[in-house]
């Protein structure tokens, strides 16, 4: 896919975004393909449209669907692992009538309960995908700093056969790597934001007669963020180069961790040229904020993805990556 293509569907996606009811958008995205454009150019299909609904804070079904693809695994809603875990928060134990599945993690909320959820656990000692009929109740609306997200969290047991275990560590490590390249770029939309808005916001408000942005010290606040920017966009683009599953997962993880890192950093010093109106609730700046800080320890966090990938340099598994 061309230059031209890549902004024509650009275009295309985020007029949708924009124009469509949130009730309706994962409808929306069906009828113009997007799951077709999923299947056949993948990183087209989810840089781009991950990065627009980072830009709008948008929610929809996507990510279930790029993890599950991944993972070479039916479609249906994910229990994600707990925020903050790097490795599946919900366990698994044998029974005599199959498993019982004690379930932690956060899903994405919605008006009725899914008829199936793909849930990862820890089955003896390793990491492994369920598939279950889900049993219990489920969240009409999303929790916590950010409620118009619709993430919540969710704590069950479910009882399966042993037929239920759809994915080994291998279909794990794929459906995480999709999960953090699609979280790289959203985050990457929703900090590419954040610093617009202090750009907007130095550029256009004066001090002692001179514009804010002039400053030294904001001028090297926002560069600071800046330089991070393209860490997060080249690190993002870059995870999608690697052909074998342990290299891409790495490059995935890292992926992730730059684009958290960048968020962080824009959460800081963003916030603080911005002074008192980064605080106040007119200012559309809290509203990314608070996306972030949810976002940032989905599928692990920083320190937790930071001492996974320490370990693997440590001993001397890490592949080699793309330079950036």
């Amino acid at each position: 896919m061309d230059t031209d293509e890549k902004a024509l569907l650009r275009d295309s996606l985020a007029g949708i975004i924009r124009d469509t009811p949130a009730e309706r958008l994962d409808a929306a995205l069906t009828d113009f393909g997007w799951p077709d454009l999923l299947d056949d150019e993948p990183a087209v299909a989810v840089s781009l449209l991950f990065e627009l609904q980072g830009k709008s804070l948008a929610t929809t079904s996507a990510l279930s669907a790029v993890m599950a693809r991944a993972a070479r695994v039916e479609e249906a809603a994910i229990v994600l692992p707990s925020p903050g875990s790097a490795l599946p928060s919900s366990t698994a134990t044998a029974t005599p009538s199959g498993l019982r599945i004690d379930v932690r993690g956060m899903v994405a909320a919605s008006a009725d309960a899914p008829p199936h959820v793909i849930v990862p656990v820890v089955l003896d000692e390793r990491p492994v995908l369920v598939r279950a009929a889900w049993q219990d109740s489920w969240p009409a609306s999303g929790t916590g700093i950010d409620p118009a997200a619709e993430w919540s969290p969710v704590t069950t047991t479910l009882e399966v056969d042993e037929a239920a275990v759809v994915g080994d560590a291998d279909a794990w490590r794929r459906l995480r790597a999709a999960g953090h390249r699609a979280l790289a770029h959203e985050l990457v939309g929703i900090t590419g934001v954040m610093l617009d808005l202090a750009v907007e916001h130095v550029s256009s408000r004066t001090q002692f007669g001179r514009p804010l942005g002039s400053f030294q010290a904001v001028k090297h606040k926002l560069a600071d963020v800046r330089l991070w920017q393209e860490c997060a966009v080249l690190a993002s683009d870059a995870a999608w180069e690697p052909v074998d599953d342990h290299e891409a997962a790495t490059a995935a993880a890292i992926a992730k961790v730059t684009a958290n890192r960048f968020a962080e950093t824009a959460r800081q010093h963003c916030q603080q040229v911005l002074g008192g109106m980064g605080f106040t609730w007119e200012h559309d700046f809290h509203r990314y904020l608070k996306r972030a800080l949810l976002l940032e320890p989905v599928l692990g966090s920083t320190e937790a993805l930071h001492a996974e990938l320490g370990a693997q340099l440590r001993a001397g598994t890490d592949p080699r990556l793309a330079m950036l």
